[in-house]
């Protein structure tokens, strides 16, 4: 796979290496910190063999991937998570809290902490690809793919009057739904596989049980909606802003305006 020559793997461990893995595909960016124009994303899909599998071609393939970086993230994308107070959260208990409300039994819970709003992020991934990963990869970190979104969305606003925001992040076949209190979380739920009426509804009602201001609050919208989703938006919330691009970015290299923001951020 090509690798830009302005990016020297002779001197990996200048880098940021960020691995984003889906059920259906496999997408990796390195990061200069130093020079974020120096921004290399390349990605993959499969439908075949198991996800374990695949994973491990890709690695065996692109062995530059195992050398050492400066950081090593591996970013998860799935509907499956919990995020728990911390103040309820036991750490050898994690499998008992996640699998009481989900269908499917947990293999590895990973988590994943955000001290500022004193919360637990829980999600499963495979035991065989979490091992192989963890002994492939230099010293991996690994992440769901709403941990730096929130990360990012905490602050925004916490110095205006703004008493309730909500960010809607529309990527791959998913929406993110974060709700805001100022600066404090109140709720984030991801939808996959959803129609537009379906995910307009899902919305508005998540908008109505927070018991958000349709004239004072506001909808941040990321990503790309289908024009049915924002007219519903128009029609019911008067504060809409549209964010589909850091500004720290802007002056980076076509590679990074295709990245996903869970991705990008990562590199900021």
């Amino acid at each position: 796979m090509f690798i830009p020559e302005t990016i020297d793997l002779g001197q990996s461990e200048k880098y940021d290496l960020s691995i984003r893995i889906r059920p259906d595909g496999f997408m990796f960016a390195i990061a200069d910190p130093e020079d974020g124009r120096n921004y290399c994303l390349r990605e993959t899909t499969f439908s075949e063999d198991s996800l374990f599998q695949n994973i491990q071609r890709i690695i065996f393939d692109l062995n530059f991937l195992t050398q050492q970086y400066r950081q090593t993230n591996v970013i998860f994308v799935s509907k499956e998570y919990d995020i728990v107070p911390s103040a309820y959260f036991v750490e050898k208990q994690k499998s008992l809290i996640y699998d009481f409300v989900h269908y499917n039994q947990s293999s590895h819970i990973m988590i994943n902490r955000n001290e500022q709003q004193e919360t637990v992020t829980l999600f499963n991934i495979d035991k065989e690809l979490y091992e192989f990963l963890a002994r492939s990869l230099y010293n991996p970190e690994f992440l769901h793919h709403t941990t730096p979104v929130i990360s990012r969305f905490e602050s925004k606003g916490k110095n205006v009057n703004l008493t309730s925001r909500m960010i809607v992040n529309f990527h791959d076949d998913m929406v993110d739904v974060l709700c805001f209190s100022t600066n404090r979380l109140l709720h984030c739920i991801t939808y996959q596989g959803e129609k537009p009426a379906n995910q307009l509804y899902y919305i508005l009602k998540l908008w109505e049980k927070c018991e958000f201001d349709q004239k004072t609050d506001i909808l941040y919208v990321l990503g790309h909606p289908d024009e049915q989703v924002m007219d519903g938006f128009k029609d019911y919330v008067l504060s809409i802003e549209t964010c589909n691009f850091p500004t720290e970015a802007y002056l980076w290299n076509e590679d990074a305006e295709k990245a996903p923001l869970d991705l990008l951020l990562l590199a900021l």
